[in-house]
C-alpha cells in the first residue's frame, strides 16, 4: 500500500489528535477530516497519564501554549478513596520510587509495617517513596527548581486534566491548516472487490482515500459496521458497563482543584473526579447488573451531596453506555480504528486518551519509515503492538477489582470473589494475542519472593488495599537469616523527612493559585 491520502472519519479529540500528528509528520499526505454536526461527542475524557507528555513533546506543545486554552490543570497522581477500607485513600503517584532513604528497597517499608501495624497506614506506602505525596494531600504545587520536595520532578511525573473537545480545538487551530475539513454525514460506505473500503458516501458528495481511519467512537462504523471485524468484549472480567457524567461548578478552587484524579469507590462502582479550571468533570461509572440507572443516578447524587447538597440537586447527568473491549485487529485493510473505535477498557486509570495517542503514534511510526509505503509486517506489527497494550492495561485495570478490600455490597463481593481475572494461554487463539499473565506474576512474587515488581504501578495499587508480601512468618525468618531488622530507625527516618518536606509545602501556592498565576490571571475562561 502506498498512501498518499488519508480520510478520518470522525472529529473529536480523537480526530483532531490524529489530524494534528499527521500534518506535522506527514505533510506530503493529503488529509481530509469529515465530522457531520448531526453526531454528539461524548467528550468524557478529560484526565491524562504520563504517556501523554510524549505526545506534546512529539507535537513540540509546551504548558503555556495549550493549558490556558483548554482549562487545564494539573495532575501528580490518581487518588483511590474508599477501595481499602471506608475513610481511607492511597495515591498511585507519577514518577519513580526514592530509595534513598531506604537501602534495602521497599522491604523497608513492607517490614515496617508488619512490625509496627498499630501505626502504620497502607496509604503511608506511596508517600513513604514519594514525599511528593504530603503536598499532592495538602492541594500544594511547585515546580521543584530548588529540589524543595525530594524526588519530584515537576515536567516528568506530572501529567494533565483538561477539555479535550477545547484540546481538538487547540490542535485544529494550530497544526490543521492544511487539512480539508468537512461536514458531511456519511450515509453508504461500498467495498471494492477484495472487501477493502471503495469510498465514503455522505449526504454532500463522495470522498476516496488510500487510508481510511475510523474515529467514529464507539459506533465504530468503519471497522466495525461496514468491515465486520470481531470485536472481543471484556464483559467477562470488567463488570462496569455505564457511566453517568456531569459537570459541576466549584465551591472553593483552592480546597476542590486537587492535582490528583480522585476515583471513589462507592455502591456498585466507582465515582470519578477530574478538577479542570473552571469546573469540576465528575461522573459514576458502575455495572447494569447491580443498579438500574434510577437507582445508580440516585447513588451519584448521594455521593455529590456529601460535599455540597445544592449542587448534587442541580447537576445535570447524562447516561452513557460504555462498550469495553477490542477489535481483534484495529487495522484491517485500508481501515485503521483509533480511540474508542479500536478498543476501550474503563475510565478507570485514564487510559482513553492514553490508548488514542499511544495508537497515532503507532500508525505515525508505520507511515514515516518508508514515505507512506506499507507492507503487511507494517500492519501487523500494529495491531501487535495495539493490542499488547490493550491487554497490558487490561489486566492491571482488573487487577485494581481483584486486590479490592471492599466486600460490603453485592457488586464488591462479586468483583473481588466470583471474577475469574486471571486468563491461561488456552482462552486465547495464540499466536494472535500472546499473554504474559500478570496474575500469575503477581501471586509467584507475592508467595516465592515475598516482594512485589517494583517496576510498575501495580506495587502502589497492592500496597494501598493492604497487600503486604512480608507476613509475620517472614518476618520472622527474616530476622534469623540476617538479623533483627531495626524498624525505629525507618520510622524515625520517615518522620524527619516529611518534617523537612512540610517546612516547604507550607510555603507553598496552593493548585489553584499556581495555576492562576502561571495560565489564567487576567485570561477569559475559553467554554
Amino acid at each position: 500500500m502506498d498512501v498518499k491520502s488519508i480520510c478520518i472519519v470522525g472529529g473529536g479529540s480523537a480526530g483532531w489528535m490524529t489530524a494534528a500528528t499527521l500534518c506535522k509528520f506527514t505533510p506530503d499526505i493529503k488529509v481530509t477530516l469529515i465530522e457531520s454536526s448531526e453526531v454528539g461527542v461524548i467528550g468524557v475524557g478529560e484526565s491524562t497519564l504520563g504517556h501523554f507528555n510524549n505526545f506534546l513533546n512529539a507535537m513540540e506543545i509546551k504548558d503555556e501554549d495549550w493549558m490556558g486554552e483548554c482549562n487545564a490543570t494539573y495532575k501528580t497522581s490518581i487518588k483511590f478513596t474508599n477501595w481499602n477500607k471506608e475513610g481511607e485513600a492511597f495515591h498511585y503517584p507519577f514518577g519513580s520510587l526514592d530509595f534513598s532513604e531506604a537501602p534495602r528497597g521497599t522491604s523497608d517499608w513492607f517490614n515496617w509495617a508488619v512490625r509496627d501495624s498499630e501505626n502504620t497506614k497502607a496509604s503511608d506506602f506511596a508517600e513513604f517513596f514519594h514525599p511528593s505525596v504530603s503536598m499532592i494531600n495538602q492541594n500544594k504545587l511547585t515546580k521543584n527548581t530548588y529540589g524543595e520536595v525530594p524526588n519530584f520532578n515537576f515536567n516528568n511525573d506530572t501529567a494533565y486534566h483538561m477539555d479535550a473537545s477545547l484540546f481538538g480545538k487547540f490542535l485544529k487551530k494550530t497544526f490543521c491548516d492544511n487539512v480539508i475539513h468537512i461536514d458531511d454525514h456519511i450515509e453508504s460506505i461500498p467495498l471494492d472487490s477484495e472487501g477493502a473500503v471503495a469510498s465514503l458516501v455522505g449526504k454532500s458528495a463522495t470522498y476516496e482515500a488510500d487510508l481510511y481511519i475510523d474515529c467514529t467512537g464507539f459506533a465504530a462504523i468503519l471497522l466495525d459496521k461496514t468491515l465486520h471485524v470481531p470485536f472481543e468484549s471484556f464483559n467477562d472480567v470488567l463488570l462496569n458497563d455505564r457511566a453517568i457524567a456531569a459537570q459541576i461548578p466549584y465551591v472553593d478552587k483552592n480546597t476542590e482543584m486537587e492535582s490528583a484524579t480522585n476515583c471513589t469507590a462507592i455502591e456498585n462502582g466507582w465515582v470519578w473526579n477530574i478538577p479542570l479550571y473552571t469546573r469540576i468533570g465528575t461522573g459514576y461509572v458502575y455495572s447494569s447488573k447491580y443498579a438500574t440507572e434510577e437507582e445508580a443516578e440516585e447513588q451519584f447524587r448521594s455521593h455529590l451531596a456529601t460535599t455540597d447538597p445544592k449542587r448534587a440537586e442541580e447537576a445535570k447527568v447524562t447516561h452513557l453506555k460504555i462498550r469495553h473491549g477490542i477489535h481483534e485487529k484495529s487495522w484491517v485493510k485500508n481501515v485503521v480504528g483509533i480511540g474508542l473505535a479500536s478498543g476501550f477498557i474503563e475510565p478507570l486509570e485514564s487510559t482513553g486518551l492514553m490508548l488514542t495517542h499511544e495508537n497515532i503514534l503507532f500508525l505515525l511510526r508505520a507511515l514515516t519509515r518508508r514515505e507512506g509505503q506499507v507492507n503487511k509486517i507494517d500492519v501487523d506489527c500494529f495491531n501487535d503492538s495495539v493490542n499488547t497494550t490493550m491487554e497490558g492495561f487490561r489486566q492491571f485495570i482488573s487487577q485494581h477489582y481483584a486486590f479490592a478490600g471492599r466486600n460490603d455490597t453485592a457488586y464488591w463481593q462479586d468483583v473481588t470473589n466470583k471474577v475469574t481475572y486471571s486468563k491461561t494461554f488456552e482462552d486465547f487463539s495464540l499466536p494472535k494475542k500472546p499473554v504474559m499473565d500478570a496474575f500469575k506474576a503477581t501471586a509467584f512474587n507475592l508467595n516465592i519472593h515475598n516482594g512485589l515488581d517494583e517496576s510498575g504501578g501495580l506495587i502502589y495499587i497492592l500496597a494501598g488495599q493492604g497487600y503486604n508480601p512480608v507476613t509475620a512468618i517472614d518476618a520472622k525468618m527474616n530476622d534469623i537469616k540476617f538479623g533483627e531488622f531495626d524498624y525505629e530507625s525507618v520510622k524515625d527516618t520517615f518522620a524527619e523527612r516529611k518534617k523537612d518536606v512540610q517546612e516547604f509545602i507550607d510555603l507553598m501556592p496552593t493548585h489553584y493559585e499556581f495555576l492562576t498565576d502561571e495560565f489564567y490571571l487576567n485570561k477569559e475562561a475559553h467554554t
